[in-house]
């Protein structure tokens, strides 16, 4: 990546998606909310910040409790051994987009001795047709990141959770982006859209833009369980209140923020249309969160990217995977505040320009 050049943009719609803070500015921050709502530093993770964010969460997610992770790799390999050590199987039926497939170095197979099956195309979410009752538990990614931000429809998921519960198989939703969901499916509740699931990850670093850490919420035994394995993998840390404390001062207002960043995706994908050789997916965008995709390698698009840069002052994304095919990559564009100010023809032009150097 051309640090330099993406330095010099006006505009720079990668990660993180909102606007930047220096370390001294966030440390300030969040000492003025600890000091507004009367919080001190607290130790191995037990005091009234995290009492707060986790049954905030769990109360959001409709579900009785929920336990803070430094990491979500570390609180949904937590949940998948929870499921396999009740049902006896090692098995886990995963997306082929899934998380621990893509950007956990095989963790789930090598740290914890797991094994999993594939089920459901790239861009396509999963159905209830493809489940079955001889696994561990089924992950489901809602939304799935690398199919753009795709959602399935109200009916498609209902049928899923339907049809998971005739089957006896736990469901754990990789919530990571879960925040951007509501305008899809008419703005249900939280609650309403992961009942049915028996645990759920969320991030809090991704859309919400802490400093880092996930939350797992489930019932009551199960988080009483997602403790004792956290301590084991080493997320009994001394004092993570820094990021506790910036998560609950950054979660109301991102919730509050979240729909005109799902509205933006829809707008500035909208204006794309017009550009030969590229396409949206989905169109219009689910979430907050769209794939361009491009015809060509990610090296390529990666120059094109930085042409773009430099003609438009528009840095338009950090990676552009290339899982799928050989000679086709997909430039992610995720909306936060950054991304609100963008003039629409700006955008575009960079776009139109990256299209043209491919």
């Amino acid at each position: 990546m051309n640090s330099e050049l993406k330095k010099s943009c006006n505009f720079d719609l990668s990660f993180p998606f909102h606007h930047p803070q220096s370390a001294s500015e966030r440390l300030a921050a969040i000492q003025t909310f600890m000091h507004q709502h009367q919080l001190s530093a607290e130790f191995l993770i037990t005091g009234e910040a995290v009492d707060q964010l986790e049954g905030k969460v769990a109360a959001l997610l409709g579900k009785p409790a929920a336990i803070w992770c430094p990491s979500g790799t570390m609180a949904q390999a937590i949940a998948a051994r929870i499921y396999a050590a009740r049902r006896n199987t090692t098995r886990l039926l995963l997306h082929p987009t899934s998380h621990l497939l893509l950007h956990e170095q095989d963790g789930y197979q090598y740290a914890h001795g797991l094994t999993a099956d594939t089920i459901g195309q790239w861009r396509q979410p999963l159905s209830a047709d493809m489940l079955d009752g001889n696994a561990a538990c089924a992950f489901i990614e809602l939304p799935q990141r690398h199919s753009g931000g795709m959602l399935p429809d109200w009916e498609t998921l209902s049928a899923l959770k339907q049809r998971a519960a005739e089957l006896e198989l736990p469901l754990h939703m990789d919530g990571a982006r879960l925040w951007s969901c509501r305008p899809f499916f008419d703005n249900r509740r939280f609650a309403e859209i992961t009942d049915g699931f028996q645990s759920v990850y969320v991030s809090l670093y991704k859309d919400i833009g802490a400093m880092g850490g996930a939350l797992l919420a489930g019932e009551s035994d199960f988080i009483h369980q997602a403790k004792t394995w956290r301590h084991r993998l080493g997320g009994l840390l001394i004092e993570p209140w820094p990021m506790i404390c910036d998560a609950l001062r950054l979660l109301d207002k991102r919730l509050q923020q979240m729909p005109a960043f799902v509205a933006r995706a829809q707008q500035l994908a909208g204006l794309l249309a017009s550009i030969d050789d590229i396409q949206v997916d989905p169109q219009p965008p689910h979430t907050n969160l769209f794939h361009v995709l491009l015809p060509c390698s990610a090296d390529k698009a990666e120059a094109a990217r930085d042409q773009a840069a430099r003609d438009t002052g528009v840095w338009l994304a950090k990676r552009f995977w290339a899982y799928e095919h050989e000679n086709q990559c997909a430039m992610e564009i995720t909306i936060g505040e950054k991304a609100l100010a963008i003039p629409d023809e700006q955008f575009v032009e960079a776009v139109r320009i990256l299209a043209a150097n491919m």
